[in-house]
């Protein structure tokens, strides 16, 4: 599976978990977009481009209700499974998010391999039973 970090996040962030996930032959490719598309690229061009490589676990914070609702309708197409981490993430400094997304990491691997689509929130609290909330898109 590939997964791709919004640019909500730190390209910091996916580079370790890139290093982290080198040891699961379930983890195809970990990047941020940063490494594809200008860092200001708009979500409709990166999420459509994504798509003829596709599909991909994409990890946001961002809640994908922009425009109307086209860019849900364009995962919806493309078939990318969605982690949206919860506004609690984003109130949060640095080592904190690094630290949290390590213990979920395992999780979103296992998860993103027993679906073909979807979007799931990421809670801030993470427990031995943690589990995703189905979002709708």
């Amino acid at each position: 599976m590939k997964y791709f970090f919004d640019n909500n996040l730190s390209p910091h962030l996916a580079h370790g978990i890139q290093a982290l996930s080198a040891v699961d032959p379930a983890v195809e490719q970990v990047i941020h977009l940063t490494e594809r598309f200008a860092r200001n690229a708009p979500d409709l061009t990166w999420i459509g481009e994504l798509q003829h490589d596709g599909p991909w676990c994409i990890i946001s914070i961002d809640r994908f209700k922009k425009q109307h609702n086209a860019e849900r309708a364009a995962i919806r197409r493309a078939g990318h499974i969605i982690f949206i981490l919860d506004s609690q993430w984003s109130r949060q400094r640095y080592w904190a998010q690094a630290e949290r997304l390590v213990k979920w990491w395992p999780q979103i691997i296992t998860h993103s391999v027993q679906v073909s689509d979807g979007a799931y929130r990421v809670p801030w609290r993470h427990a031995a039973v943690s589990r995703f909330q189905t979002v709708a898109l």
